[in-house]
């Protein structure tokens, strides 16, 4: 019981620390329907009921969604897409975040992943999935959370949208 107590506590703290994960080792993937075609200009509107965090009511405290939403909302701006609040968007946003805890002998690290989902609003499918991995850093402040998250977001959505052109 003692050590379940200390894993959620150290992967509160972790979470404390990290939601930015950034370009110091933060690891990223990307795949993609290669039968879409993707525009240069699109719209979004974030899925809200999709959007998934840790289940904690101590990082629910934290108010980590609009941090989340406004990282990616501003790396998809910079790339042509934009978050719109009414009408028919031509996609729906969501993100997935997780920490993973292992303790060993003489050290413990935790993981963070971040998963940001695109779904094609008329077929009603996943079309882009982006995923960042980072190990987190304690005792960093919201701005410099904030920071790290839109790097993180940055070298994920690198290359997007797909199918531009891009080497």
């Amino acid at each position: 019981m003692l050590a379940r107590r200390f894993l959620a506590l150290l992967g509160v703290m972790s979470l404390l620390a990290l939601i930015g994960c950034a370009s110091d080792g933060v690891e990223t993937s990307v795949v993609h329907d290669p039968l879409v075609a993707f525009p240069s200009q699109a719209t979004f509107s974030w899925d809200t009921a999709a959007n998934k965090l840790p289940a904690d009511e101590r990082i629910a405290a934290l108010d980590l969604d609009p941090l989340l939403r406004a990282a990616a909302s501003q790396e998809l701006a910079l790339r042509g897409y934009r978050a719109v609040a009414s009408g028919a968007p031509d996609y729906r946003l969501s993100y997935q975040l997780a920490v993973n805890t292992w303790i060993g002998a003489d050290n413990s690290t935790s993981v963070a992943s971040l998963s940001l989902l695109l779904v094609d609003a008329k077929l009603d499918r996943r079309v882009w999935l982006g995923y960042a991995r980072a190990e987190i850093h304690v005792g960093i402040s919201r701005e410099e959370r904030t920071k790290r998250l839109r790097a993180a977001f940055a070298t994920m959505l690198g290359k997007f949208p797909p199918n531009q052109g891009r080497t």
